[in-house]
């Protein structure tokens, strides 16, 4: 990883997904979902579409957590693979979920 590109917690946001202030985001999915949340500006394409389907985008790029390289090449049992994807659909996003944001995904 090119650590100088990797999001640094600002006191403001702090704590951001078990992240203290000063931290530098190292995983992938943290760190989008700290720069869509925060500096959405920096994302030309991002910062340019409805709130609706920026909403939907952070949904599939920063809380689905699904691994498809394990799905395609079996490399996890079913509970693995499956477990934070089912918790996203079901408690955290129940309300605001439409079958368009998980064929975004797919």
């Amino acid at each position: 990883k090119m650590g100088f590109i990797l999001p640094i917690v600002q006191a403001d946001h702090a704590p951001y997904h078990g992240y203290a202030e000063g931290d530098r985001i190292g995983d992938h999915d943290h760190a989008l979902s700290y720069i869509m949340d925060h500096y959405s500006e920096v994302l030309p394409s991002f910062r340019g579409i409805e709130p609706e389907d920026k909403r939907a985008v952070q949904f599939t790029q920063c809380n689905l957590c699904f691994n498809h390289g394990w799905f395609v090449q079996a490399e996890a049992p079913p509970g693995a693979i499956f477990t934070t994807f089912r918790e996203a659909l079901i408690r955290d996003h129940r309300s605001e979920l439409s079958q368009q944001d998980v064929a975004l995904y797919f």
